[in-house]
Formats: structure tokens, sequence, C-alpha cells
């Protein structure tokens, strides 16, 4: 570590010696010292490099001020022996000695002089006095830490990051800057300069909010991280520290007051909260937006000067490898967030080209800056130790496993069915979390970013009336948001990915109380349908419906089924059907599970799991259609507005062999079998917010029967 010193008698030289000294890294090694807080300037800042250019200058002036007075006395020698010898007051030898003494002396110094003019001064020289006289406010500031840490706290050494660190040193910059938290950390005292604020006589709370030094990003740690902080105008006089300015500084920065008087640590903010402290600063660099909140975060990444904004991107990644805290999605990007860190306007990008005077409702996960955050300056995080630390990060995105939240009570809502991404956090007294979408194979990006979700946490007793459903699955939150999609030319990702889709709508009187579809990596809770990402796999997909159809004003009939359908992406349908009524609870299970093992495209491992199961192969015998009917006061009045699902070929097993497609169903109370058609139809439906094809529709129609019919074999059929 590299510290700055000033001798003891720095008060009374003119200028004062200042020394470089370095200190080995192990913290047992440094002495106390004191560190600079300010704002650059960087035509006036004084580098590691330009630190002997002083000294040379201030040697230099020194001899030429000692020439300076040496001539004038050489002069009033002279005058004084001629004068002395003309009144004759000394004798003419001595008077004679003395002028050729005296005119030697002036030759001598006529040579010095001669000689420095000539070899010395030459157009270097004249630069650095140039450079010295230009940069001399930095130097200043630099003199001024280094006397007030020896005088004023007995501390005798000084950092000042703009000379303490040797910038043409890649390795020991990114260092410093990793370190730099640290630094600001171990510090005695820090000192903040604030150069725009004029001495005492104004109004604090007034002038203080107007500081350049408030609206930096370096200066957010330089603030945060010291234990001891001082104030200075740009006079030198003291202006207040941070304990007793803690109000004040916690008003102007959103940072809580409680940290600011060391009460609390960074590590117990919300990150979404934490990046919110910075979404009102501005660094020269747009790297330097990044690097300036490590710190703040406990983390570290290297240096690449010239990525842009690449570098809070792996700023966020590396946040998320560190911490189960998922606030970090928590953030809103609006018009103000046009403009990038440095405070130029970003321009137009996918996120807010403009349609129909609206902008895109698509956008990467992770945020582009800082400025989206200021939404959650007061956010709280729940504390949560679960499966959601595990991740991995690729070129594609932050695969995870995620809990999606479906907000049942706002399907009719413009949102749609809202899929919600739980970041475990409150905000406001509320549950919040950020709307996703999913534009291909398990891959989400980020809808409407420029709003948030509230929801509540709260169940009701009655599973058909809870106010939103959760979804446990792994996720590719996408980080990068293509322009270029393989089946449109719009900007629609959710489109664009999609060659085709399926959707299973079952009939309205059917009281659905639940309804699982696999797999779920192609299942689009949002739009309610399946849907496949090329022209040539063959996938496969499954619906477990679980619910009570109508039968008399007040009986309803349990229905349980399985619909299958295999190969339906390529037009090729085939569709298994089947009641799940009388199949064993153990082989129930067991089909859920293996489908849910298997992948997307593995069309033939799906088929042969779903016929070995329902057509009895593994249990020995095929299952009965018979089940019991239950009083429809113990079901609600309707599902709530449901869940609709979705080719052509029907394989019906445990149904009747007729040619009637009734399934038959038995009412205990009268011993009496009750006769429901079930039928299935195919069609296709034109939706272009869903594909860019036509949408595959399979129509689930059940009506109860009154005529009685007996099951007198089971058995497999083509309809």
């Amino acid at each position: 570590m590299r510290l700055l010193t000033v001798g003891p008698e720095a008060r009374n030289t003119q200028p004062p010696q200042l020394k470089v000294v370095n200190f080995s890294d192990c913290s047992l090694d440094i002495p106390e010292y004191a560190i600079l807080s300010h704002t650059w300037d960087d035509s006036t800042e004084v580098a590691l490099q330009q630190l002997p250019l002083f000294h040379r200058h201030a040697a230099s002036s020194r001899r030429l001020r000692q020439v300076r007075i040496i001539i004038p006395i050489l002069f009033a020698a002279s005058l004084w022996s001629l004068l002395s010898y003309t009144v004759g007051e000394v004798p003419l030898y001595l008077a004679f000695l003395t002028t050729c003494l005296l005119v030697l002396s002036l030759m001598l110094v006529s040579c010095y002089l001669a000689f420095y003019l000539y070899f010395v001064s030459t157009q270097d020289e004249q630069d650095t006095c140039q450079l010295v006289k230009k940069k001399q406010p930095g130097y200043s500031k630099i003199l001024q830490t280094c006397i007030k840490a020896r005088f004023d706290h007995n501390v005798r050494y000084a950092w000042v990051d703009t000379c303490c660190i040797d910038k043409s040193s890649s390795a020991e910059l990114t260092k410093s800057i990793n370190s730099m938290y640290d630094y600001y950390a171990k510090a005695k005292v820090c000192f903040v300069y604030l150069c725009d604020l004029e001495p005492a006589g104004d109004d604090l709370g007034k002038a203080l909010p107007k500081c350049r030094w408030f609206t930096r990003g370096w200066t957010l740690q330089e603030l945060i991280a010291p234990k001891h902080v001082i104030f200075f105008d740009r006079e030198w006089n003291e202006r207040g520290t941070k304990a007793s300015l803690s109000e004040l500084l916690s008003e102007i920065t959103g940072i809580p007051e409680e940290l600011l008087k060391g009460e609390t640590t960074c590590g117990d903010y919300a990150v979404a909260r934490r990046m919110s402290w910075a979404s009102k600063r501005l660094t020269t660099r747009e790297e330097d937006i990044a690097y300036c909140l490590l710190g703040i975060f406990d983390v570290r990444m290297s240096l690449l000067y010239g990525e842009g904004m690449g570098a809070f991107q792996r700023l966020q990644k590396v946040i998320l490898e560190s911490t189960a805290d998922r606030s970090i999605f928590i953030w809103t990007e609006g018009e103000d967030e046009r403009k990038d860190c440095t405070g130029n306007d970003r321009g137009g990008n996918e996120c807010r080209i403009k349609a129909a005077g609206k902008p895109h409702p698509w956008s990467a996960i992770l945020a582009k800056s800082p400025r989206p955050f200021e939404c959650a300056r007061n956010l709280e995080v729940s504390v949560t130790d679960s499966i959601y630390r595990d991740l991995s990060i690729g070129p594609r995105g932050i695969k995870m496993v995620v809990s999606l939240v479906y907000l049942v009570s706002k399907v009719g809502e413009d949102d749609g069915n809202k899929c919600i991404l739980e970041a475990f956090s409150s905000l406001n007294s509320e549950f919040v979390g950020v709307m996703v979408r999913k534009i291909s194979g398990g891959r989400y990006v980020r809808y409407k970013p420029w709003k948030l979700a509230y929801f509540g946490r709260a169940l009701t007793r009655e599973p058909w009336n809870d106010i939103h459903r959760t979804l446990v699955e792994t996720a590719t939150l996408a980080t990068k948001f293509e322009t270029v999609f393989p089946f449109s030319k719009g900007c629609d990702p959710v489109v664009g990915n999609r060659h085709s889709a399926l959707r299973l709508r079952l009939d309205p009187s059917l009281i659905v109380n639940e309804c699982r579809a696999m797999p779920r990596t192609h299942w689009d809770i949002h739009d309610n349908v399946f849907f496949g990402t090329n022209e040539t796999s063959k996938s496969w997909c499954g619906f477990f419906v679980h619910g009570q159809l109508v039968d008399t004003p007040t009986t309803c009939i349990p229905i349980n089924l399985f619909v299958g359908c295999i190969r339906w992406n390529i037009k090729r349908p085939s569709i298994i059907l089947a009641s799940l009524e009388d199949l064993d609870p153990g082989f129930r299970v067991l089909l859920e599970y293996q489908l849910d093992r298997l992948e997307f495209e593995s069309c033939r491992k799906a088929e042969a799991v779903m016929m070995s199961v329902l057509d009895g192969r593994l249990s020995g015998a095929a299952t009965v259609v018979e089940t019991c009917a239950v009083d429809q006061s113990q079901i609600p009045s309707s599902n709530g507005g449901g869940t609709v699902f979705d080719k052509r070929k029907i394989f019906q097993i445990n149904g009747p062999a007729t040619s009637s497609p009734g399934w038959h169903y038995r009412v205990p109370s009268t011993g009496e079998k009750v006769r429901v058609e079930v039928n299935l139809e195919l069609e296709e439906e034109e939706d272009d917010t869903v594909c860019v094809n036509p949408v595959t529709m399979l129509n689930l129609r059940l009506k109860p029967l009154e005529e009685e019919s007996t099951v007198e074999s089971v058995g497999l059929w083509d309809s």
C-alpha cells in the first residue's frame, strides 16, 4: 500500500515537502492513515508519476529565489563601495578591490543564469512549469490532507486515490479498485472535501444537497465505509461529521440513517435496495458504475475497461452467485432510465422501441444500470434458505430453480394469467415480484419491465379459492434480448420463437380444481398453451385434469382425466384419453413421475410410458371407468376463471367398447350409474399473439346422459 506523509516542519515550510512511502500489503504493517474523498477534476488531479515534477519544480523555484535575492545585494554593495570612495570614506585600493569582487560575483551570477536558462530551462522545463501551475489545485488538496492528518488528528500518513495508485499498472489498478472499500473502511478518518460548498455562512441544509459530491458513483462507498467522516468546504473549514449530519445525509442519499451511524451493515439490506442508493449517481466512465459498487456488495471482479455497461451485467451475475437474495430482479425501467450512468441518452434499444406510442413489453432479466432500482428504496427482503440458492450462468441466461406465482384472480385482466417471478421481497408492506414470459423451452424474459407485480401470500382453506398458485421449475432467465427471431421479423420474442402451439379447451360446465401440464419446459402458463420451437422435432404433452361436472342442481360428478397428445407439433397428432379415477394411486404417481423426467422431444418414450401405465400393462388389468358423485354444496359454484389447455386421431383408454363415447359414473346414494358423454374435437384457431401458425385446439366436451348403461368390457378403440 502506498501512503503519503509530510514532515513536522510542513506548516512552516513553503511549499511543504511531500513524501511517498510504500508499505507491504500485510495489514499488520500498515500504520494508521487518513483518507481523502473528493470529486475529480481530471485537468487538475495529480497522478503518481507527476509528484516528482512538483518536487523538482519546488527545488528550482528555491534556487531562482535565492539568485533573485543575491543580485540586488551585489548591486547595492557595488553602489555603496563607489559612493564611499567618492566621498573619501574608504581608501582607493579597498574600493578598487571591492568593486573587482562585486564585478566578479556579478559575472558568476550572470554565467549561472545563462547556463540555467540555456541548458536547464528547456521546452520540457517550461511545459513542466505550466503543468505544475495547472495542477496546483489538485496538489493543494493532497497537501492539505496530509497536513490536517498530521497536525489536527495526529496521523502521520494519508491516502489519496489520485496519486497513491499507479494507474499505468493494470494489476495494481485492479487490486486497488477491488480493495477500495476496505481502504476507506480501515482509515482512521476520512476527509470529504466539497470544492463547491461555500465557506460557513450558508444554510447547510440547503447548500449541502447541491454539492456535486452526492451525485458521483465513487463517493457512495466513501460515505458508507469509513467510521469517522469529516466534511470540509472549499476553504477547508470543517462543516460537520457523518454522525452529526446523519439525518440530512440520509435524506439526500436515501441511505438508512442506521447504516450511516454504524448501527447496521450493508449486508443487512436487500441487494435491490443497495442498488437504489446508486440509482441517481454518475461516473465519467461507464464501467466505473459497476466497479464503484464492488465493496457495497462485498464481491470482486476483474476490470475490463472498454466493455461499457457489460461491466454492470457482470456485476449482477457475480452478486447472484454470492447471495441467495433474489431482489436483484426487482427494478422498473421507465423513460428516465433511457440515460446511462454517464448521464447521456442511450438512444433506442430493444426495450424502448416505440410501437403505437408504447414501448415493447420485453426486456432481459437483468437491469442495464442502477437507475431502474430507484423503485426499491424501501424494499425489504425475506430471510430464506432454500433451493433458490443454486444457479448456473451461461451465454443464454441464468439457469436456476425459480418459484413462479400464477395469479388466478388476474385471469380476466389486461395482463392475462399473470406469471410472476417471486423474489421473496416486500415493498411498502406488500409482497412484490416481476412479471415474466416464457419465450422458448424453459427460457423466460422480463415482461412489462416498467411495472412491478404485487400479490399476497395468504391461502384459504379451499384450494380452488387460492388467490394464487405457485409453480417451482428450473428456468433460464434470459440475460440477452435477441432482436432477430426464427419465425417472425417483428420484435415479439414470444411469437418469433414459436412455430406451433397447442391448447386444451375444457368444457365450461367442468369446474376445474387442478390441471397439471407436462412437460413444464414448453408449457406457457401465461397463454395456457404448449408450444414448439422448431419444425422437425416430434413432441408430446400431457394434462392431468381434476374437477367436477355439474349433473343436477345439487349433484356434481367428480372428473379425473388424463389427456396425452403425441406428435402434435408436426400436424400428425395421436391423442390418448383416459380416466384416472379408478387407476391405482401408486400407478398414478408413477405416471406423473416418469413423464416429469422426460424431455419435450422424447416423443416415443412418452407414448410408451402413457400406454404401459394406462392400458394395464404394468398393473396386469385395465382400470374401470366408474366413480362416485359428491354433493354440489361441497364445491364452489365457479372455478374462478379456470384453466384452459390443449390433436386428431383419438385413442380412448378405459372407456366402453362401444361406438358410444359415453363413460359411466356410479352414484353411491342411489346405486345408479350416470353415463357421461366424452368428446374431443380438433380444430385450428388463429391467434397472432401466441404463434405465427394457427393454434391447434383440443376441445374436451363432457355431457351427463340420463340413459343408464353397464360397462360390459374395456378396450381400446379408434375414433
